[in-house]
């Protein structure tokens, strides 16, 4: 079993929000978009925030022995038949949504169209008539044992002549086909939080697929940003590129700068590197009071230079 721990870099101890932390450093670093060799990696870094960022999955990854505070009185038959009789979890419908750093600086409602699997009307989601399979009684797995005493062991294989469904069509619904449910185009409103990051996941339940054995699975949003307008976020803070004309460069002493709380000015120093950002501190996301800055990088852009701005250069160096 891989040790979901140590690939994101954590211990046992970690909280939920060390966690997450963990996993966006990560992600940021193995990117394929960033590190064309780190494909492999970055899909393992996702596969262990899937289970140590989810309370019930992280409870049963630290706990997988079922013989543990097993006690005297543990039956193994009673463990089997109990864990075969719970409802078996859906595979959630996960789709990319793609946001802007200033939709995330905001936070925003958006509306989401993706194709779902609905349960079918005509059969109410049964896929048709059915009977009971007599090959596994219903049970929908075939039971072997092995061993004695102690050491008894229940090997369970899925019934191949109802594919684990436990039952078998007899008369197919026309309308579906026998699957039980129709794919259609589904729009639903949801809410993104403010300081939403890239590679965040959002959680929708019940929005998910239609299954005839379980009903409706969790959609889950997989948030991608976008560079848009000059703005990036890396981590708590919003960074933008102006692009600045060599003559505005020379003669301003200030320049106006966006900003997604309205229009900042901000003094250019006389000493200025332009490989180096200009930094307006806490002017950056706010997330859990944790706030970042806001950081300007100049693009300076050669343009042909009229006499008239030689002349003004000239008398503001002169």
């Amino acid at each position: 079993m891989k040790d979901y721990y140590k690939i994101l870099e954590v211990d046992k101890k970690s909280t939920k929000d060390d966690i997450k932390k963990a996993y966006r450093r990560l992600s940021k670093k193995y990117h394929p978009d960033v590190n064309p060799d780190g494909d492999e990696k970055f899909k393992e870094i996702a596969e262990a925030y899937e289970v140590l960022g989810d309370d019930d999955k992280r409870k049963q990854y630290d706990n997988p022995n079922p013989f543990n505070n097993m006690g005297g009185g543990f039956n193994p038959f009673e463990e089997f038949f109990n864990r075969r009789n719970r409802k078996k979890q859906n595979i959630d419908k996960v789709i990319n949504v793609n946001i802007t750093p200033l939709e995330s600086f905001k936070g925003l409602n958006k509306d989401i169209t993706y194709q779902v699997n609905h349960s079918c009307n005509s059969c109410g989601g049964s896929g048709g008539k059915k009977k009971v399979c007599e090959t596994c009684n219903g049970n929908g797995v075939l039971i072997k044992k092995v061993g004695t005493g102690f050491f008894t062991q229940v090997i369970e294989t899925m019934c191949s002549n109802c594919n684990g469904l436990g039952s078998i069509i007899i008369d197919a619904c026309l309308q579906c086909e026998g699957k039980g449910n129709k794919t259609k185009f589904e729009k639903i409103n949801i809410n993104i939080p403010k300081g939403t990051d890239n590679g965040d996941f959002l959680r929708v339940r019940g929005k998910g697929d239609f299954s005839v054995t379980n009903g409706y699975g969790d959609l889950v949003l997989k948030i991608e940003m976008t560079k848009t307008d000059g703005y990036e976020k890396i981590n708590n803070d919003l960074v933008y590129t102006k692009n600045i004309t060599a003559f505005e460069f020379l003669i301003s002493d200030n320049i106006n700068i966006p900003h997604p709380d309205g229009e900042l000015n901000m003094k250019i120093p006389k000493n200025i590197e332009t490989e180096k950002p200009l930094r307006l501190k806490g002017k950056g996301f706010n997330v859990k009071n944790l706030v970042g800055d806001y950081y300007v990088k100049l693009n300076v852009i050669n343009t042909e230079l009229t006499e008239d701005m030689v002349k003004k250069i000239n008398d503001k160096f002169s």
